[in-house]
């Protein structure tokens, strides 16, 4: 079997974004809801997304990417615009005078389904895009071509993840991450909403 590595970078750029904007929407989750309900929501979001390709093979190539793009649009929309929400209540709260909570008290919360919910969707949404472009380029350059470029996406991603797995970014206070997160998530939203309108 020949790989071709024009195919395995293309599959990678797509793969490595949408893994990018998932991993961000998790971490954002996970210390607003707590690790529990994210990591079980992923598990979910990742089982939705493994039954579909099963149930649609090559014909979820045909899946309309539009429809995909206005969902991810308005949850990351809806999501970003609640972050924003906690940004503007903590520091004005920090202005008030009142105490900054710790990040650590949302990060051990037990499984909610606020938390589930947001992990799961967010593997939903973006898997479906990166399910769509393997397809895509499996039906043209072959499983492994499309496979190693999600594993390269999969491996870079993963990289990020264990680095920041330290626990440096939870010295932060709360309301500060709500800010930095609210920022990267809405701009996904506008991003999606922007590609969503293209192309109907």
């Amino acid at each position: 079997m020949t790989i071709s590595w024009l195919g395995a970078l293309i599959t990678f750029q797509v793969t490595f974004t949408e893994l990018f904007i998932a991993a961000s929407v998790m971490l954002t989750g996970a210390y607003r809801f707590g690790w529990r309900s994210i990591l079980a929501g992923s598990v979910v979001g990742a089982l939705a997304v493994a039954a579909l390709a099963v149930a649609l093979r090559s014909a979820a190539y045909l899946l309309a990417l539009n429809v995909i793009d206005w969902i991810s649009a308005v949850l990351l929309l809806g999501f970003g615009l609640y972050l924003a929400y906690e940004f503007v209540d903590g520091y004005s709260k920090r202005r008030a005078g009142d105490a900054a909570a710790s990040v650590d008290g949302h990060w051990n919360r037990p499984l909610n389904a606020a938390g589930l919910g947001v992990a799961a969707w967010a593997l939903v949404a973006e898997g479906l895009e990166i399910l769509v472009v393997w397809l895509g380029v499996a039906l043209r350059e072959g499983a492994g071509t499309a496979t190693l470029g999600v594993g390269l996406g999969l491996a870079v991603v993963g990289a990020g993840l264990v680095l920041g797995g330290t626990g440096v970014y939870r010295k932060v206070t709360p309301y500060v991450l709500d800010g930095v997160a609210a920022v990267m998530v809405l701009g996904y939203g506008a991003y999606f909403t922007s590609l969503a309108i293209m192309q109907s």
